[in-house]
């Protein structure tokens, strides 16, 4: 026993330096990126806490107040607890900007703050708690906790879903990293001192030494790695787009140059099938767009632009949306936001069996289906149709110039495909028409 208990230590302390040396590392590297502007200040400020935390822990672990000894002879680590306070919150921060660019909050992130803080309160008010209270304040705690996990997985599953293909990848791993990590820490707590004591303080201490490994440093060093290479690829595709439109623009020398105007648009696919579809396709105009799964993240998405002072010129959403319970909310509430619904076959499709849903949206689109690609040409022609930002009575000049020398272009584009006898399948009939 003697010897175990002799290990349990060596382990616990040979782990608390490991994350005392490697959060030390971390901010040395972190704050060298943050000269170089590839390094938001999240990770920065999660690995000085860390390291902070962990000298005082190897010092002073046992020491008032960073250990607590309740009067009923139980002990609770107030420096722990301190630490979680303090790092959950900018861990979180992080994680709802997971695949955007640096420093773009959003009103979920603020449910998710909300959240987490309800979790950690009922955490500790249940550690300094006996009998049925502490199984109760846990139980609460459970409830926040949930709801934090669901927040975060809906964040991971817009982010894989607007984030670039190559990308994904990372973002698989991460929330592998994340969920693993974060349930850990219920568990210790259950089966540590604070809770039933399944778990000697040393083993609580390798544990919890462990879950910090994977969710502040191996998370913050992939989440650095994501937000390097998001910024890579967008220099990149903006480098792309300026080469791929220079003979273009070459070939345009009479038309003005003007400066890149975006429209916002809002992309609704429940099934997630289209999004590689469409993504490619608004690449090509002057679109931001954003990808959701549901009508409450849609709302949520538009609540979000609104708050920013951002406006959404188009949602384009499946079809089932149009039978969502809140699909009025979005029509009142933001009636000045086009509906365009894809549907697949559309030209197939009787005007009188669309009729009735022409009162719910503005506008149809045929949607891309059994491996043809979308008809960019419709595309365009729906996207400047709706694009309020860019052709609306309020819109800038420059912007209204930017929208016609766009249409010019693609027009040209597509004659030129169809005049090579190169054009996607929806152009066939157009293609034999051009060259007759």
């Amino acid at each position: 026993m003697a010897v175990t208990k002799m290990s349990e230590e060596n382990i616990a302390g040979g782990l608390q330096w490991l994350c005392f040396l490697f959060s030390w590392a971390l901010f040395a590297f972190y704050a060298f990126q943050f000269r170089r502007q590839t390094c938001g200040w999240e990770v920065i400020y999660i690995s000085w806490l860390m390291m902070i935390s962990y000298i005082i822990e190897i010092f002073h672990g046992n020491d008032s107040p960073a250990m607590v000894r309740l009067t009923d002879g139980s002990i609770a680590p107030w420096l722990r607890y301190c630490g979680w306070l303090l790092t959950s919150p900018v861990i979180l921060i992080a994680l709802s900007g997971t695949g955007m660019p640096a420093g773009v909050y959003s009103r979920r992130t603020m449910k998710l703050l909300t959240s987490d803080q309800g979790f950690k309160v009922m955490q500790i008010t249940s550690a300094f708690s006996k009998g049925s209270v502490k199984v109760a304040f846990f139980f609460v705690a459970m409830v926040y906790g949930g709801n934090t996990l669901y927040s975060c997985a809906t964040v991971y599953l817009q982010a894989f879903a607007n984030i670039q293909p190559e990308l994904q990848g990372m973002i698989k791993f991460m929330s592998a990293v994340f969920f693993a990590a974060f349930i850990m820490y219920p568990i210790l707590f259950v089966a540590g001192p604070e809770g039933f004591g399944h778990v000697s303080p040393e083993g609580s201490i390798i544990g919890h030494a462990m879950a910090d490994l994977l969710s502040k440093s191996l998370w913050g060093v992939c989440s650095w790695w994501l937000a390097c290479q998001v910024k890579a690829l967008s220099e990149d595709d903006e480098d792309e787009t300026s080469e791929d439109g220079s003979e273009e623009s070459d070939r345009a020398s009479e038309l003005p140059a003007v400066p890149r105007h975006t429209s916002n648009v809002i992309l609704g696919d429940p099934q997630g099938t289209l999004v590689p579809y469409y993504t490619q396709a608004f690449t090509k105009l002057p679109a931001a767009l954003t990808v959701v799964d549901s009508m409450e993240s849609l709302l949520d998405e538009l609540e979000e632009m609104k708050d920013a002072g951002h406006r959404v010129d188009m949602c384009l959403v499946a079809p089932t949306l149009l039978e969502h319970g809140e699909f009025n909310r979005l029509r009142s509430e933001y009636s000045g936001v086009k509906i365009v619904v894809y549907v697949e076959g559309l030209a197939n499709i009787p005007e009188e069996s669309l009729a009735p849903f022409r009162e719910r949206c503005d506008d149809f689109i045929e949607a891309p289906a059994r491996g043809v690609m979308v008809d960019e040409s419709e595309l365009t022609q729906v996207f400047y149709r709706h694009a309020e930002s860019l052709v609306g009575p309020a819109a800038p000049i420059e912007a209204h110039l930017a929208a016609q020398t766009a249409i010019l272009l693609t027009i040209k584009a597509d004659i030129a495909r169809m005049q090579r006898g190169d054009a996607p399948p929806m152009y066939e009939g157009k293609s034999k028409i051009a060259a007759s």
